[in-house]
């Protein structure tokens, strides 16, 4: 990666048993933390869907965008280290950078 693009991280999300288990007051921590880095590591929410009514497999699919790879590196280290995000929350990610579909197929 050449260009100094924004990185998008897309993810397909379920959430785990343990993360209904919790207290509201858990729950309500666990987010505010949560929200708090990304914030401070500067992420769009680009879209989040919300497909726990029509998929069996995920709860929440999510598009991102992230200033560099280097704060995408910090969350990883973040969501694993300090969130513990694995006991709550099982999910897939993608990375890539943002191309213009404007032009494709044209001549």
């Amino acid at each position: 990666m050449t260009e100094n693009k924004p990185i998008i991280r897309m993810y397909f999300a379920r959430i785990k048993e343990a993360f209904y288990d919790l207290s509201e007051e858990e729950k309500s921590e666990f987010m505010r933390k949560d929200r708090e880095e990304m914030d401070e590591l500067g992420m769009k929410v680009l879209m989040m869907i919300d497909c726990r009514w029509s998929n069996e497999e995920w709860d929440f699919v999510g598009i991102e965008e992230w200033p560099s790879i280097e704060a995408l590196e910090e969350r990883g280290r973040f969501e694993k280290e300090e969130l513990e995000a694995f006991r709550y929350v099982e999910s897939r990610t993608y990375l890539g950078t943002c191309e213009s579909f404007a032009e494709y197929g044209k001549e």
